[in-house]
Parts: C-alpha cells; sequence; structure tokens
C-alpha cells in the first residue's frame, strides 16, 4: 500500500494539473505564504507539556485528554475539516492502523473546528472508528501554537468551489489549524510533534504507531 504522503502528493499533482491557469497560480502563491507564515509561527514540540482539554464528538459525549492519558499514550490529529480531501485521506490512513493503536494501549483522538453536523458527517462517511472532536473556535489549536489564517488566495479559491470555511465552522473568521501531530505520553508530555503548514505533509501513520509502541514498552 502505499505510503500516506505519497497519496496526499499524488492528490495534489491531480489538482494541479485539472486546474486552470490562474487556479493553480493561486494555489502555488497560497502554498508559499502558508509556509512563509508558518516559518515564523511558535507552536509546541516534544518535551513541552500538553495542554490538558474536554471537547464533545458530533453526539455530544465529552472526551477529556488527561482522562485517556491514565489508560495510555494519546495520539492527537488535528485537521481543517471533512471539507478538505487532504484532511480525509488522513483520517482514513489513520483508521487502518487504529487497531494497532488501541492494541498497543495507545489512542487516537482527532480534533477539527468544524461543527458538529459537519463532524458527524465525516466520521460516517469515512468510517473512522476514533472520536472526532469539535473544537469550537480554534480553542484547543490555538493552545497548542498551530492556527493559521487562510490566506486571499486560498479564500479565493475556496469561493471558486463553494465552500465557505466560516459557515463549516460556525465562525466569522478563516482561521484553521496546521495539519499536526501530538503524541502524548501519560505523563502529559508531547513526545511527538510534527507541525506542517500545508496539509499535503503529515506524519506518516506507520511512524506515529512506532514512537507509540516504544513508549508503551518503556512502561512496561
Amino acid at each position: 500500500m502505499k505510503s500516506l504522503n505519497t497519496q496526499l502528493r499524488a492528490f495534489k499533482t491531480s489538482v494541479y494539473d485539472r486546474a486552470d491557469e490562474a487556479t493553480a497560480r493561486a494555489l502555488k502563491q497560497a502554498e508559499a505564504e502558508y509556509r512563509a507564515d508558518a516559518a515564523t509561527a511558535h507552536h509546541l514540540a516534544a518535551g513541552d507539556r500538553a495542554p490538558d482539554f474536554a471537547l464533545s464528538d458530533a453526539e455530544g459525549n465529552q472526551h477529556r485528554l488527561s482522562q485517556y492519558l491514565a489508560r495510555g499514550p494519546v495520539l492527537l490529529l488535528f485537521f481543517r475539516g471533512g471539507w478538505c480531501p487532504y484532511c480525509t485521506l488522513t483520517l482514513r490512513a489513520y483508521e487502518e492502523i487504529a487497531p494497532d493503536i488501541r492494541e498497543a494501549g495507545g489512542a487516537i483522538l482527532a480534533l477539527s473546528p468544524q461543527k458538529a453536523s459537519r463532524a458527524a458527517v465525516v466520521q460516517e462517511s469515512n468510517c473512522v472508528s476514533f472520536p472526532i472532536l469539535v473544537d469550537c473556535r480554534n480553542r484547543i489549536a490555538a493552545e497548542y501554537g498551530i492556527l493559521g489564517q487562510a490566506q486571499p488566495m486560498t479564500r479565493e479559491v475556496f469561493g471558486r468551489l463553494g465552500c465557505n470555511i466560516p459557515e463549516e465552522n460556525n465562525a466569522e473568521d478563516w482561521l484553521l489549524p496546521r495539519a499536526s501531530e501530538f503524541l502524548v505520553d501519560t505523563a502529559g508530555i508531547i513526545r511527538l510533534a510534527h507541525v506542517s503548514p500545508v496539509s499535503y505533509e503529515r506524519t506518516e501513520p506507520k511512524e506515529a504507531l512506532a514512537a507509540l509502541r516504544e513508549l508503551t514498552m518503556a512502561r512496561a
């Protein structure tokens, strides 16, 4: 099976190949702006303490990070929303290793600013077994330092595609979490942190699984 990042890059290539010249140019400019913006951002890193949180899933059930950590390490996946094909590819790839994560004594929690009704659709349509939590107005993403503003070029492209981010997130802004993965140990310390300025660069699921297994073996 192809790696997650190979799939993401292939989809990106297909988007550029199908786009008209103006859209392709806008996408390239937006990518450059995202990378420049992320270069000056300060996010939590390995060795930092992970802020605790309590968020609800699409059905209103509350999930608290510290309660999960009492049982084992937790892998946090931040994604933009179900409207983002890179994000749904990522969720599906991590769903494939979800049984291995649970067998190793860990858990996966996915966080997105999309409203609950959208989260429910993403959960069902992608057959995701781990919780997809509603990070209303990106409160937790802000605590982890991974927020970015959608660039004007991105807003223009989204507009052409009929995607209204404020509507998707039930918010008034265009803030989005950067594609991020954090592996948190049972003491609440971040052991792996990957924050990408673009949604087509993610931690490979098998690498995240290997890192989690190392943590659980160290506890044994």
